[in-house]
């Protein structure tokens, strides 16, 4: 019996470029998969091309709305909510290539048949394309452009450093998703993040693709981009403390509730900087 995959679209206010992203997903050479969107209250014309593609197409499940949240509890919700084997999650901006399902899965299957043990959280995730509003490309590698060095953040504690994965880019079973509920998620930052700490806290498997597989556009809406990475140096840190607090306030409170204490995290986030000055 084949396993169920659903990719999970949270929408808000995205007619400029929802219409292109549902398009590549139909363009994917994997096709056994459902397509589960959830519209946060959009007030453009979001709801209308969700309601032109459903009709469209029978693997579009349009999800009741439950009220407005945030991309954070859009996509929590959608989780919740939806049963699979598999999930992946979609922004309503991007691009994904052709191969992204199709060898994401095929990183999965391997993953799950090296173990033999459906009881561990698996989560499958790679690198991007960063690309302006018309898809040029600014750079052929995000986790270069933001300074992510997955072969150094194999550890729970290490996370704390720097967010590993993109929510965009992963597939997860559902051992992952019932391993992230497991813990009380309101310190969580952002699903992505929460996911991945949750995962390897509990012993799981991160896999990280390096080929880049989604086209991630940034443009004046987005609700998290892709900052350039810069040498952390007194300059930068005065020009940008106020940022730097609140980001790391929200992170450290993420991480003590799954216990990693404030000490552990200032350590890990000091130790990245030193060893991975900056990745060329």
């Amino acid at each position: 019996m084949n396993k169920k995959l659903a990719i999970l679209l949270a929408t808000y206010n995205g007619e400029r470029y929802l219409q292109e992203q549902i398009d590549s997903l139909f363009r994917q050479t994997y096709k056994d998969w459902v397509l589960y969107i959830h519209d946060d209250g959009s007030t453009d014309a979001t709801p209308r091309i969700i309601s032109d593609n459903a009709k469209m197409h029978d693997n579009i499940v349009v999800m009741e709305h439950v009220g407005g949240h945030g991309a954070k509890e859009n996509f929590f919700g959608m989780l919740r909510r939806v049963e699979a084997d598999y999930y992946m999650f979609c922004d309503q901006d991007d691009v994904w290539l052709e191969n992204k399902v199709e060898l994401s899965m095929r990183r999965m299957q391997e993953l799950e048949n090296r173990i033999n043990n459906c009881d561990v959280p698996i989560i499958v995730h790679s690198d991007l394309f960063v690309v302006d509003e018309r898809l040029n490309v600014v750079s052929d590698s995000f986790w270069r452009f933001v300074g992510i060095n997955p072969d150094y953040l194999t550890k729970f504690e290490r996370l704390s450093a720097v967010s590993l994965t993109t929510g965009c880019t992963m597939l997860i079973n559902n051992r992952a998703k019932t391993t992230a509920f497991g813990f009380p998620y309101d310190k969580a930052c952002m699903h992505d993040a929460w996911i991945t700490a949750c995962t390897m806290k509990a012993g799981g498997i991160v896999s990280g693709i390096s080929t880049p597989l989604i086209y991630y556009r940034q443009h004046s809406d987005n609700c998290i981009g892709a900052s350039e990475a810069h040498p952390f140096n007194i300059v930068f840190l005065f020009r940008h403390i106020k940022e730097l607090y609140k980001s790391n306030r929200k992170t450290s409170r993420m991480f003590k509730s799954l216990g990693c204490p404030l000490h552990v995290y200032l350590y890990n986030k000091i130790m990245y900087r030193i060893k991975n000055k900056r990745l060329n």
